[in-house]
């Protein structure tokens, strides 16, 4: 059975995370997907030196999760001979991803302006950091900068304390996002071609789609409504959110429809005297009281284990999850169970852990993660397959218009 993107063809001219994850997820789809680095590499190769993971050609997963599975490329786009060869691969290409900005596009004579009427049928797909327009269109935008300082979220979802500091955002959640954002519009347009026989240009902006993300919140916080962030943990509407236990261990308890989830809780703790107490049994009092009962809730989650709780939300059928460190992610049996992690081989023999792709679909089947290719690995192939004689390859890298991974 073919999988969706059998055929397609993608270029990948992209650095970092957002837009890579985006090329990756499609060839994950089946697309034959070709990455154009610098003869550097993409930056990101070399970020495992901030994790403390390894970061060179025979071990590094930090790289691997969103370059899985691409052909690697070195092309210098400067160069004459460079920006033939991008003009020659977009010949037959059906989609272009880029995290470029839009002014060194420009430059470049890449901007979809400049392309779109000698590729009317390619799917030009970007991924911008403030948008367009603005004042800032032009600044420079990372995941941690856009999608989570801008929103509010790193500030405004620190939890409010003597001694609040704004949460450090974790790396690379918000480019993922993004980068699915993206891929949803690149596989809808790919739909929209096949009826109308005409490409477009689709964009995902970290800002934009981290507004989207914060909706709720960014809704909430406007007047007349006004909800004041940050928040301390207790300010929620009891008996939801997070409790330490008697043995240290931590929980989230989530409770959806409240006036169902309440009676099942009290019944869980032992006090289904205060199922029908007026100043928990409507929203209007908990929200009046939620602090008295969330430090009541407090109390009672300290009289018994992890273990014990768990037991008993099971039995009472209550969404109460132990809230896990990333560590323990890796070692979890119900990830395990469903293939959502994976061993990945290294060429060095090291065997790490990898999250999976989160595509499950009849027409893909297992995704495998692979560690991938060198810098340039695949020029040659690449360019013998454009039509380039092995001595015409040879004179470019002589002149440092490409590199072959040598």
């Amino acid at each position: 059975m073919s999988k969706p993107l059998e055929g397609i063809k993608v270029v990948d001219l992209t650095t970092f995370v957002a837009a890579p994850v985006t090329a990756r997820l499609l060839g994950d789809l089946g697309a034959e997907v070709i990455k154009i680095e610098h003869p550097k590499g993409d930056g990101w190769r070399e970020f495992g030196i901030n994790f403390n993971t390894r970061f060179n050609d025979d071990e590094n997963p930090v790289f691997d999760i969103y370059n899985s599975g691409k052909k690697m490329i070195s092309v210098n786009l400067k160069s004459t001979e460079g920006k033939e060869i991008l003009w020659k691969l977009l010949d037959d290409a059906d989609v272009f991803v880029t995290n470029t900005r839009p002014d060194a596009l420009k430059r470049l004579g890449l901007a979809y302006e400049d392309i779109k009427e000698r590729y009317p049928r390619l799917i030009y797909a970007i991924v911008l950091g403030y948008g367009e327009e603005g004042p800032d269109a032009a600044k420079p935008a990372f995941d941690t900068t856009a999608f989570w300082a801008r929103t509010g979220f790193a500030r405004d979802m620190s939890p409010l304390t003597d001694s609040y500091i704004p949460i450090t955002s974790p790396s690379g959640v918000g480019d993922t996002v993004t980068g699915y954002n993206l891929t949803a519009q690149i596989c809808a347009a790919l739909l929209g071609r096949a009826r109308s026989g005409k490409g477009e240009c689709v964009k995902a902006g970290l800002y934009h789609t981290g507004i989207f993300t914060m909706g709720t919140m960014e809704i909430i916080a406007q007047k007349p409504w006004g909800r004041e962030f940050p928040r301390s943990r207790m300010q929620v509407e009891p008996p939801g959110g997070c409790y330490e236990t008697k043995d240290g261990d931590w929980f989230y308890l989530a409770t959806g429809q409240v006036s169902v989830a309440l009676p099942k809780i009290f019944n869980m703790i032992g006090r289904p005297d205060l199922v029908d107490d007026e100043r928990y049994n409507t929203r209007e009092a908990r929200v009046k009281n939620g602090v008295e009962l969330y430090k009541f809730f407090a109390e009672v989650y300290k009289t018994k284990t992890m273990a014990e709780w768990a037991e008993l939300a099971k039995e009472f059928d209550l969404p109460l999850i132990r809230m896990n460190h990333f560590s323990d992610v890796t070692t979890d049996e119900q990830a395990w169970a469903n293939g959502y992690l994976e061993y990945m081989t290294c060429p060095n023999g090291e065997t790490v852990t990898m999250p999976s792709p989160p595509i499950e679909m009849e027409t893909v089947g297992k995704i495998e993660t692979k560690p991938a290719a060198k810098v340039g690995a695949d020029t040659k192939e690449v360019l013998l397959g454009l039509g380039y004689t092995p001595e015409e390859i040879s004179a470019m890298e002589e002149t440092g218009a490409i590199y072959t991974g040598k």
